[in-house]
């Protein structure tokens, strides 16, 4: 899966209080702002959707590993895996409105 880079932008605490609209701006997307100041540990402002399309995928990755961890599943949804082309050419699946309905 590719992935942009994120771009970051380093900013003051004194600059971000001067010029917040502008900042507020640049953190879109891929494009994060990291804010230092001398008396606290640096943050960094990032942009509402970017943020939750990194925590979904995060949850998606932790979800892939807890499967893989389980070896039994793995090796079973492996074995499926190899057969799947030919029972969907042989009709022997259900579709999702066989199994729930329309």
């Amino acid at each position: 899966m590719a992935r942009a880079s994120i771009a970051v932008k380093k900013v003051t605490a004194t600059d971000l209080r001067d010029k917040l609209k502008t900042y507020l701006k640049e953190a879109t997307a891929n494009r994060v702002v990291l804010v230092e100041n001398r008396r606290q540990p640096p943050k960094y402002l990032v942009d509402k959707d970017f943020l939750d399309s990194l925590v979904n995928e995060r949850e998606s990755m932790l979800a892939t590993l807890e499967i893989l961890a389980d070896r039994e599943l793995t090796d079973r949804l492996l074995t499926l895996s190899k057969t799947i082309d030919e029972d969907v050419a042989a009709g022997r699946l259900l579709t999702t409105a066989d199994v729930f309905g329309k």
